[in-house]
């Protein structure tokens, strides 16, 4: 039962995110607090456990982006998180990637083709996604050290590199 509901929660990721990524209609969490199931521990690609809680007392801001290796417009968007990371990782900034619904080998091969600099995790059974609501991929949220959601954008936009800015400016 629950492997057909991660293919069926699979299958309409795939059919919405990377089919048409603009007429995905959100879900309106910006500005509400992470809830308890949305502060998920998973697997990372070192075999340990990444627990988001840890991660937000680590840093000013979180941009949890959610992502899988066949989907077109996920791929598109990884150069720029890449740089994202580069440029504000020393001003307490990470991106944290969630992998949805693929192996640690598939993910970790990507990884290391693209030369991702931040820490992937893997959401293999697509319960985090569920957690967040998920209706597409690529999707990512904002989120404060203090679990405030600042912002949710289908795919890498002007408008989240304009949130990360101004809000690691406000929180200097």
């Amino acid at each position: 039962m629950r492997r057909m509901l991660g293919l069926i929660v699979g299958v309409m990721l795939f059919s919405a995110g990377c089919g048409g990524v603009a007429e995905i209609p959100m879900k309106e969490s910006v500005g509400s607090q992470l809830t308890e199931a949305q502060k998920f521990s998973l697997k990372n690609l070192d075999g340990g456990v990444t627990d988001l809680s840890r991660v937000l007392t680590q840093k000013k801001l979180v941009l949890i982006n959610f992502w899988a290796t066949w989907c077109g417009f996920c791929v598109e968007e990884m150069p720029d998180l890449v740089k994202l990371q580069a440029k504000n990782e020393a001003k307490s900034f990470t991106v944290l990637a969630v992998n949805v619904g693929e192996s640690a080998k598939r993910a970790s091969s990507f990884a290391k083709k693209h030369k991702l600099n931040f820490p992937v995790v893997l959401d293999q059974d697509n319960a985090v996604s569920q957690n967040y609501g998920l209706v597409g991929i690529p999707m990512s949220f904002l989120i404060s050290s203090d679990g405030k959601v600042i912002g949710e954008y289908q795919a890498f936009t002007p408008e989240l590199v304009s949130d990360v800015e101004k809000n690691l400016k406000s929180s200097q």
